[in-house]
């Protein structure tokens, strides 16, 4: 941006060359990134500074390279992918299409629900230059997801504050209870975990000093019981995150106080487990169904 551009290529060229161009996944790195955070940073960087059109058409190539070896991406990596669209935009205002009967010139962004499928879609470019299309299918799912375990397991069960052992689907308004989350990691590997439990909307956390941990003593009945490096109470969720290394043990668990405070019929929600970094692997419980009955 200073005008150097001689030494940019030169840097460039050697960020490039560092980057394979049939790239394999290399999770668990302690900067957060992988070969797609990093090519996408890299045409983020070069575009935005005026670089070669090989070095930018090389790492888009390279992005395309990565993206294509999993369907999931890490928070890391959709950020840089959303700069390097950014930063790559300005070209776009060359593009020519033929968009059915309609000519358009720009990029073409468009949602279509199914009753705009009735009839196919035909998009010619009529430009000089190629071009992608990418095609994102989003729903939400009929029925509700069944448990799944990827790498980890999370059972999820509720207990009296005094460790007794108790089914929630017929509480009392104004019934504590202590949920443990029990994470089990078959093969114990670096990685930065969230462990997110939803709450049933008729249910609140009671206590958030309640965590539980080997030396608070409030919940000391807890086998396995880990202190998470930060955890957050919201009014829908309690969230804790964990920073796991090999050698650490398979079983950890972690626990929260809540309180039945409003009568009705509720959804339980999942409670899931999650490497941030590496969304390919996560469990997840299934959904239930909790009734709270009025307090008499």
């Amino acid at each position: 941006m200073l005008g150097d551009k001689a030494r940019a290529e030169r840097v460039y060229a050697a960020a490039l060359a560092s980057i394979a161009p049939r790239p394999v996944l290399d999770y668990g790195r302690s900067d957060y990134g992988s070969v797609l955070r990093d090519a996408a940073a890299l045409v983020t960087l070069a575009s935005e500074s005026g670089a070669s059109a090989p070095t930018i058409t090389g790492a888009v190539e390279r992005v395309e390279a990565a993206r294509g070896l999993t369907p999931y991406t890490s928070t890391q990596e959709n950020a840089w992918m959303v700069l390097a669209a950014r930063a790559l935009a300005k070209d776009a205002q060359t593009v020519t299409l033929d968009v059915g009967t309609e000519k358009t010139q720009g990029a073409l962004n468009r949602n279509l629900r199914p009753g705009d499928l009735a009839q196919p879609l035909k998009v010619t470019n009529t430009g000089e230059g190629g071009l992608q299309a990418v095609v994102t299918v989003s729903g939400a799912p009929v029925v509700a997801e069944p448990a799944a375990e990827r790498g980890f397991k999370i059972e999820r069960t509720y207990y009296t504050l005094a460790g007794k052992p108790v089914d929630p689907s017929n509480a009392k308004q104004n019934d504590r209870f202590a949920v443990v989350l029990k994470i089990t990691e078959p093969q114990p590997q670096f990685g930065r975990l969230i462990v997110a439990d939803y709450l049933p909307a008729g249910f609140e956390i009671d206590n958030p000093r309640l965590v539980s941990s080997g030396d608070t003593g409030a919940l000391a009945w807890i086998e396995d019981a880990q202190e998470p490096v930060s955890s957050e109470f919201r009014d829908d969720r309690f969230s804790a995150a964990f920073e796991r290394k090999a050698g650490d043990a398979s079983v950890f668990a972690v626990a929260y106080v809540v309180r039945a405070v409003s009568p009705g019929r509720y959804v339980h929600p999942q409670a899931f487990v999650e490497d941030m970094y590496r969304p390919d692997r996560f469990g997840r419980t299934a959904t239930g169904a909790i009734e709270v009955t009025a307090a008499k």
